[in-house]
């Protein structure tokens, strides 16, 4: 009969550092969120194909002069895409966001996770990343591209005179992305059914301009403006690229990082790393 050694041995593995250990976490998401074909072909292709329209516009302008009545390539310009680009996120939220913390909810899984050398920060972190991923490969993404082709296409100079406009493109992006990706990762923890956090985020990216149209118009009340979700995004953006805007961005700024306080309040409130139960 053999006799095995069973004194201490030290372990001679490598240790993986713990910062990106919230990637798995995403990767494994990501793969679930695109391994669906009715997502990649009705809700991912439909945005790059207004990519391709816009490089087409880009390219016309620089090669053939003026076309769709636009003679220069201008931060108004840049501003659109990104803007036009916000039906595309929401449908992404919905399809793709509502369920990234409500199924886990579900299915009782945040033990599950937490189980792991991963806390909560790391598990947030890496459902965070997937929306930001996602909505990132529709508007930040493709708006460094159209500035690095108009940039080629036109002058290099481009790229010295207007580099500033690369940080607005950049900002606005972040601004769009981070507050909308933390309000349905908020509307998702709030809930076990991710139904419920897609109709809520609708209702609130469509009933809140509704809501502000009408207390605007019929009430009078012009600070009624603010209560838009769009509408902040919107004038905070025509600050940012330095484009006609008659109402304060200021206010426009506070409603948005309100947003975000609240969201992130209720993340913390809805995810925790031990169940309390009564």
């Amino acid at each position: 009969m053999p006799i095995y050694d069973q004194s201490y041995r030290h372990w001679e593995g490598d240790f993986k550092p713990q910062t990106f250990r919230w990637w798995v976490i995403t990767k494994e998401g990501l793969k679930v969120i695109l391994r669906n074909k009715l997502f990649l072909i009705f809700i991912m292709t439909p945005p790059t194909i207004t990519f391709f329209v816009f490089g087409a516009i880009v390219y016309g302008i620089n090669v053939y002069g003026k076309l769709a009545n636009l003679d220069v390539i201008n931060p108004s310009f840049f501003f659109r895409f990104i803007m036009q680009q916000t039906f595309y996120i929401a449908v992404i939220c919905v399809f793709g966001g509502s369920g990234l913390i409500a199924n886990d909810l579900k299915n009782n899984a945040l033990q599950f996770y937490f189980a792991k050398p991963i806390n909560r920060l790391s598990y947030l972190l890496g459902k965070f990343m997937i929306i930001i991923i996602l909505m990132s490969f529709i508007t930040l993404g493709p708006s460094i591209v159209l500035f690095i082709e108009n940039g080629l296409l036109s002058d290099v100079s481009f790229f010295v005179e207007d580099l500033w406009l690369l940080g607005a493109i950049i900002l606005q992006c972040l601004i769009l992305i981070i507050t909308t990706g933390l309000l349905i990762l908020a509307l998702s923890s709030a809930t076990n059914n991710n139904r419920y956090a897609a109709i809520i985020f609708v209702a609130i990216l469509v009933g809140t301009p509704i809501l502000g149209e009408v207390l605007t118009h019929v009430l009078d009340i012009k600070a009624a403006i603010y209560v838009s979700y769009w509408r902040n995004l919107y004038i905070l953006g025509s600050e940012i690229f330095a484009l006609p805007n008659k109402y304060s961005w200021q206010w426009a700024m506070i409603v948005l990082l309100g947003v975000i306080g609240v969201c992130l309040w209720i993340i913390h409130r809805n995810v925790k790393e031990v169940e309390i139960t009564k």
